[in-house]
């Protein structure tokens, strides 16, 4: 499958249907826990990236298997704003699936601010949004955008679109030791929250392995952050292990069978088991997590191995 991978097991979603449309690593940011690696030269132009017809006949494949989904999920290896006429895509979906399942955005925010971009959401069930900082600073210092996004977009755009759609909005802040995890910024993110007015506020954490070192915080200055924010938050948390998918645990044996030949790149592991980047990653940040891999880096490179 091209534009489809999955249903995976997802920390916020349960099992779902990634859909893929924008060639890996085309985003309008470059950040520093981004699990994709480097983006050089972050974008904001919008392209109509797909074959619409191959598209539709992909997910028709998918369903007839009728596989468990609880939501299939617009995010991928770049950002999904960045395809032109998303409404065509998801009003695709929402047919071909006969409304049986709720349509996700997963956005780093970049282009709400654009009207355009906004309505062509609306038909969407779930909208995910990203506010990775209270500040300008902290802003370039995390998502290093496109020189011509900055923090008022970011801001502008979550505030319009609250005002605009009628769907469910989480707000997630990837929350970052030492960056933006300070309780000045908790009570500055608050203040900003309360103008967006989103259903959930989901505090992410960086688990997935990425490029940078970047740091978890400490449980009890997280638990300080949740409260200043107020009550609709939660530490989002990884997806539990007795729900996992038959599907999901055959793909993490490819891997550990992989591994057991020779360590990989998330790239090498994706190119040689025929696994969508995205997928490689969850699946590697779960065994990670039950210490079953460990990572050694080489040249700036990520390689994963197995734990002996």
């Amino acid at each position: 499958m091209e534009y489809f991978y999955g249903p995976v097991p997802s920390r916020r979603l349960g099992f779902s249907l990634g859909v893929d449309l924008i060639p890996k690593k085309t985003c309008s940011f470059n950040c520093i826990y981004c699990q994709l690696g480097v983006v050089t030269q972050p974008k904001i132009k919008r392209v109509f990236y797909i074959d619409l017809a191959q598209f539709k006949q992909e997910l028709k494949t998918i369903l007839a298997k009728n596989p468990k989904i609880d939501y299939i999920t617009l995010s991928g290896s770049g950002e999904p704003t960045l395809h032109k006429d998303l409404a065509k895509i998801i009003k695709a979906i929402k047919e071909i699936s006969k409304y049986r399942y709720p349509v996700a955005v997963i956005t780093n925010s970049s282009l709400l601010h654009r009207k355009k971009v906004r309505s062509q959401l609306m038909e969407a069930d779930l909208i995910i949004p990203s506010l990775d900082a209270p500040s300008a600073e902290i802003f370039k210092k995390i998502n290093r955008p496109h020189p011509k996004v900055n923090f008022y977009k970011i801001k502008k755009g979550c505030v319009e679109l609250r005002r605009e759609f009628k769907g469910k909005i989480w707000l997630e802040i990837m929350l970052l030791k030492g960056i933006n995890d300070s309780l000045e910024a908790a009570h500055k993110f608050r203040k900003i929250i309360k103008r967006i007015k989103p259903d959930k506020v989901q505090l992410n954490l960086p688990v997935r392995p990425s490029t940078e070192e970047v740091l978890v915080p400490d449980l009890k200055q997280m638990e300080k952050v949740k409260n200043i924010i107020g009550q609709e938050v939660e530490v989002v948390a990884t997806f539990p292990k007795n729900k996992k998918s038959k599907q999901a645990g055959i793909k993490e044996e490819e891997i550990l069978n992989y591994l057991r030949r020779r360590p990989a790149t998330s790239d090498d592991l994706s190119a040689s088991l025929g696994i969508n980047i995205s997928e490689v990653l969850k699946y590697l940040a779960g065994l990670l997590e039950e210490k079953k891999i460990k990572v050694k880096i080489e040249k700036h490179n990520k390689h994963f191995l197995i734990n002996d």
